[in-house]
């Protein structure tokens, strides 16, 4: 009696154990790409999300207020293209690791720079 008891209760911490890694496993790795004006803008800032190592969405702060959601793709290796949701003209920011941030214009393939930004991948 008392080893089929012992037996059973090994075999339910295995499983709630298997359990456990197996949740671990699914859950998706989400991280931020952050870049925070410092130069002049002060209080624009942009996060990027990245599940799994892909690109999702995005947001745009102006002082501390979000003011638009962003469709981003990767436009490089190291530039993100994000685009304001419902902006029907074709411009959109390009965000750089090195911290520059631009508006390109790609109907006129213009570009200006923004500002200079600190980045950070958390």
């Amino acid at each position: 009696m008392r080893k089929r008891f012992l037996l059973s209760l090994s075999l339910a911490l295995a499983l709630v154990a298997l359990c456990a890694i197996s949740y671990a496993e699914t859950k998706p790795a989400t991280m931020t790409h952050q870049y925070r004006c410092q130069d002049r803008n002060q209080s624009l800032y942009f996060v990027v999300y990245e599940t799994d190592g892909k690109l999702s969405n995005g947001q745009m702060y102006v002082e501390n207020m979000q003011v638009a959601n962003l469709t981003v793709e990767q436009a490089g290796s190291d530039v993100i293209k994000a685009k304001v949701n419902g902006n029907s003209a074709n411009v959109a920011f390009q965000l750089f690791k090195s911290g520059k941030i631009m508006v390109a214009n790609y109907q006129t393939n213009n570009r200006v720079e923004v500002c200079k930004a600190s980045y950070a991948y958390k």
